[in-house]
This record gives C-alpha cells, structure tokens and sequence, in this order.
C-alpha cells in the first residue's frame, strides 16, 4: 500500500501503533509546513455510539488537532426522512402514559412512505405528524451523496472567527496565564473593561460581560459558572481574507462534505450521538446531554449551544445555526445539529465574520 492507501479509514483501523507512528510521521514531514511547530503527539482511542477510532492527537502552533483518516467511498446526506428517531419524542407523547403497543420507539421507512405524496410547494410542514416531520427533516438536510474524503488534520475544538487563542485571564487575581507576549500590549484596556469604576448603586447592578470584542485587538469569551475569560487576538476577517490568512499558515477550512464526514463519519444516522433527542432533567438526560457535549467518534468536539455558525470554504455553506429564539417543535429544535443539516445562510460578499456569530477549524489535507 502507498500511503494514501494506508490513510484509507479501512486500512487504517487495521496497522499497529508502530506502523501507525511510522506513517504519521512522513505524513508530518511532506503535508505540515515547517514553519507550524508540532508537540504532544499521543495515540487515544475514541468512540461513540459504536463507532471507535483509534488515532493521533497532536498539537500544531499550540492548538489541539486530530488526524482522521479518510474515505473514498463516504456516504453523507439524508433522505430517510425521521426513520430511527423516537416517534413519542417528535410527536411530544408521554411514552409512560402510552400503552406498550400503541407506539414503536422509532420510525420505520413503511410509516413515512407517504412523504413523497406531500406538495414541495406549499413549503410548509405539519410538525405535529410523522409524515410532516419527515418532509421538514428532508427538506432541511444535504442530499444522499458519494464522495472522497482525504486524511486530515483537523482542528479539534473550533475557535471565534478571526481569533487565535492566547490564554485564560482569571478576573478574581485578575492574573493572565498564556501568551503573555501578546496579551501584555492589550491588558491594560482589558483590565479597564472588566474592572471600571463604579459607584455603589452601579456595583449592585453590575455584572462581567458575556463577551469582549475590541475589533483587530482582542477578544474575551466568558466560561459559564467559572472566574475565567478565553482571551483570543482578532482580526476583523471577511470569509476571503481569513481563508486568505489561514493560507498562509498552511491552514484551510473544510469543505461541507468534510465536515460532515468529520462530525458523523459518514454513519447512517441523523444525530451522531443517537437517536435521543428529548433532553430530561434526569440521568438519562445527564448521560445523552454528555455524549453530545463532549468528542466525537474523532476526538473532535462541536458546539451544540446554537449560538453560531461554523464556517466552510464555501460562504454559502455554512454548518450549525446561530438561533436566538425557542423553536415551538422539537426536531426545529434539535434539527440544526445534526450532522447533514442544512443552513440556508449565506455570507455576503464583503461581510465580516465576527466571532460573535461564526466560527472555524482548521485543516490540513493529506492530498496529492
């Protein structure tokens, strides 16, 4: 085997750790520029929902990254409509006031046969029937398709765009533990920021902010029920400029077919986590709520706060949604994380991206 064939997810799974060393290592040495640093390198194994992978986890320039191996033959999209999900879950039922028979737990193509009947249209979806969930799931997510994935290096936590992280700023020492070198010139008006002068009736009122945007500064995100800020840098990117940058550190951005081989590994199955969808204040829900929180059959983990898009090489895909209201259904819902769902957000000629409403990762492809 050549070592494209080797970086194949089939033949991979199948060499041991030496051999899987001894390939990383030429992968590192002719697709990662010289000038990125790398250290940290370690074989982990990851798994979920069945699906296990056992592979590197490195850093380059100081950020987390996980070699995926690829696929020539993956199958992504959806067109099953809402077959494996909970039926009594999408259509809000109480399953333990239901009697056993009445309903299956999860769908089966001979319940939603009907969907292709439905008028494409009129554009709009009876969420309160199986048949109607299933056209809006259709209608929402990329189409059943085949294609290539290479090997890549990818980012393993995506960042604001524009950003590079620098460290954590501790607002009761008021202490910055990172890169000093490049936080120092900005401390001063950070600290301003978060420690101005107040009266007494203002300090009652008074709370951190959630973010800090200083545009081509800095920015600050606050870590829930925690003392801490990230602190990145910022550059104010449109989505060419900051492709444009990444460029030139050896970096890209994934394709959409990238990233949801990426988030899904190209499984037959709507949510990578499962098919749980209904999040209860129970340990069932603490367990499902854990498994979508944390890394991926990759070692990847994606956001699930709904509070940004994350980017691809294409503007008019991005992946994810920004969503600021409740949604009265559960599947619109939970819909948008799903691994091929798909926005109808487009960025514009233009436009920034501010970290406020979009993210990124970065890649590095193994291709000839």
């Amino acid at each position: 085997m050549d070592l494209f064939e080797q970086c194949e997810w089939s033949n991979w799974k199948n060499l041991n750790d030496s051999e899987k060393t001894s390939l990383l290592q030429q992968l590192l040495m002719y697709f990662v520029p010289p000038t990125i640093e790398v250290s940290t390198i370690e074989l982990v194994n990851f798994e979920l929902y069945g699906i296990k992978c056992r592979t590197f986890e490195l850093e380059f320039d100081g950020e987390l990254f996980i070699f995926i191996p690829g696929n020539s033959e993956a199958i992504l999209g959806w067109d099953l409509g809402a077959e494996g999900l909970r039926a009594h879950e999408l259509l809000g039922f109480d399953v333990e006031s239901l009697d056993k028979n009445t309903f299956k737990t999860t769908l089966t193509n001979e319940i939603i046969d009907s969907v292709a009947a439905f008028n494409e249209a009129e554009m709009t979806y009876d969420l309160t029937s199986l048949e109607g969930i299933s056209d809006y799931i259709n209608q929402h997510t990329t189409c059943l398709r085949k294609v290539a994935i290479p090997a890549m290096f990818v980012q393993k936590y995506a960042l604001p765009a524009g950003t590079n992280f620098l460290g954590i700023f501790d607002t009761v020492t008021g202490t910055f533990e990172g890169e000093i070198e490049q936080f120092a010139p900005y401390e001063r008006q950070i600290c301003e920021k978060l420690f101005p002068t107040l009266t007494a009736a203002e300090s009652l009122s008074w709370s951190f902010p959630e973010t800090l945007l200083e545009k081509n500064k800095f920015y600050l995100e606050f870590l829930p029920e925690s003392d801490y800020y990230f602190v990145y840098n910022h550059s104010d990117y449109t989505h060419d400029e900051l492709t444009l940058a990444l460029k030139r550190e050896g970096f890209g951005l994934l394709s959409e077919d990238q990233w949801e081989f990426a988030v899904g590994a190209g499984t037959r199955r709507l949510f990578r986590w499962g098919n749980e969808l209904l999040i209860q204040e129970n340990e069932s829900g603490r367990h499902v709520q854990s498994k979508m929180n944390g890394a991926n059959m990759f070692g990847l983990v994606i956001d699930t706060q709904k509070n940004r898009y994350e980017l691809t090489d294409d503007p008019k895909k991005s992946k994810l949604i920004k969503c600021t209201e409740t949604k009265n259904s559960l599947i619109e819902e939970m819909l948008p994380l799903s691994t091929y769902f798909s926005s109808d957000h487009a960025i514009l000629p233009g436009q920034k991206v501010s970290p406020l409403d979009y993210m990124y990762r970065k890649v590095i492809r193994i291709e000839s």
